[in-house]
Order: C-alpha cells, then sequence, then structure tokens
C-alpha cells in the first residue's frame, strides 16, 4: 500500500501519524482501506480518502509514487483545500 506523502502540507494534520484517533475517524479509515481493497481484488487503480471538519487528512492509494495521476489528484486536492480555507 502507498500512503500520499503530504509534505507540502502540515504534517501533524495527516491522521496516519496520530496517536488516538477518533471513533469517527477510524470508522472512515476503514471504509478508505476496504475501498482500496476491492480495487486490488480487480485490478484496478485507486486513490482514495477524506478530510475531516478539523483539516485532518487521510488518504491510500495503489497507485506507484510516481505516477502522474496522483500527483494531478494532489494538485486538486491542495487546490480544494485553498479554495475552503479562503472561504472560512
Amino acid at each position: 500500500m502507498n500512503n500520499i506523502n503530504w509534505e507540502a502540507n502540515d504534517g501533524t494534520k495527516d491522521l496516519r501519524k496520530t496517536d488516538a484517533p477518533t471513533m469517527r475517524q477510524l470508522a472512515a479509515m476503514q471504509l478508505v482501506a476496504r475501498m482500496k481493497e476491492a480495487a486490488d481484488k480487480v485490478g484496478a487503480g485507486f486513490v482514495g480518502g477524506f478530510i475531516d471538519e478539523h483539516g485532518n487528512r487521510f488518504m491510500m492509494s495503489n497507485l506507484e509514487e510516481d505516477c502522474m495521476k496522483e500527483q494531478e489528484i494532489l494538485q486538486q486536492l491542495e487546490q480544494y483545500k485553498r479554495e475552503i480555507e479562503s472561504q472560512d
């Protein structure tokens, strides 16, 4: 499993690095893991995750780290995050 690297962002918001995720976060993380497993079973590419109401994020992928599609998704997520932050 490849997890998307969030170097450009605040690493403290990455749920993979937290010691005490909430039950809601754990349930969401489990759902993402199940979706990735389903993609793996059929040989499909997968990038999935979530950003919670506090800006914490969790991402999983089965794509190679240097995959251009993954980089495009990361750029779109960054743009979306900036748009949301500008609305606050």
